[in-house]
């Protein structure tokens, strides 16, 4: 859970989008946003204090205390991570930009944070909706059945408890691939669902996709549920010839009009950058 969202902008109106989604968010667990700015040169600090809360004043009124702060940092990731950990109950709330596939997707700061970072953090794409921020409501849970993929499913189990949120699980297969029937199919999902179920004691969703694009299905999907929320695990890189977790959890972010949790596996964190360019980044 979190007491307190961290939203880091860079002065673009795409970025102040962000704040009063998680303004949403974090009213409702009576915390507050930090609106952060972080700037390469001390001298620069007044000026960018100034132009970031006059943004904010423009924004118009919130459900909650909006806390303008600027950093001198040359790097942006560290001083927000060096931020999140002086303040315990923080949490991360980024917005991308929609360019390109992959890391372009959630640019530099974003894939930067998931490597650096334990723990969720929550993204809101280009395509999410000014209304967006609701906790609770229905989830979305897509797996791949890889275990990496299954770390994020006590981080919605947690949230739908807290929340009073209702989990759907949900894996996509090619349906170009020939397979067994339904129940053959829906055996991983349901068994996934089960055990959810009898952890969070509450009813469990959960469907078998067939589609080529998986996260079209998954978007598609998720406005067919009215789905307040998408909890993602990244760069499951195992395991993963039905469903290819890193470029799925991008193209979710990408198109998805709610905020997507993601999650990055600890055995996966403080890792290096893949060599190539073209290399899947989350």
């Amino acid at each position: 859970m979190f007491e307190n969202l961290v939203v880091p902008v860079d002065l673009s109106t795409a970025s102040l989008e962000a704040i009063p989604i998680a303004a949403t968010m974090a009213a409702a667990v009576d915390g507050s946003v930090d609106v952060v700015h972080v700037v390469d040169h001390v001298d620069r600090e007044p000026l960018a204090k100034e132009i970031l809360g006059r943004a904010v004043e423009r924004l118009g009124p919130q459900p909650t205390d909006v806390h303008v702060i600027v950093y001198t940092d040359r790097s942006v990731s560290d001083r927000l991570t060096r931020h999140v950990e002086d303040h315990p109950g923080s949490m991360l709330l980024l917005r991308s930009h929609g360019h390109g596939r992959t890391a372009a997707i959630l640019g530099t700061t974003v894939d930067e944070l998931l490597r650096a970072m334990f723990g969720p953090l929550i993204v809101i794409g280009p395509h999410a909706t000014a209304s967006a921020g609701t906790l609770g409501g229905n989830y979305l849970v897509p797996l791949d059945g890889s275990t990496r993929a299954e770390g994020v499913i006590p981080i919605a189990a947690a949230w739908a408890v807290e929340f009073n949120g209702s989990p759907c699980l949900v894996e996509v297969l090619d349906h170009s691939v020939a397979g067994g029937p339904d129940v053959m199919e829906s055996s991983y999902v349901r068994r996934q669902a089960a055990e959810l179920d009898e952890r969070i004691d509450r009813p469990v969703d959960f469907e078998v996709l067939h589609d080529r694009d998986p996260a079209g299905a998954i978007v598609e999907f998720a406005a067919e549920r009215q789905t307040s929320l998408i909890f993602i695990a990244t760069h499951g890189r195992t395991g993963l010839e039905r469903l290819r977790t890193g470029s799925v959890a991008a193209d979710v972010v990408r198109h998805s009009p709610v905020p997507v949790v993601m999650f990055r596996p600890p055995e996966l964190s403080h890792t290096a950058r893949p060599e190539s360019e073209n290399a899947t980044a989350i």
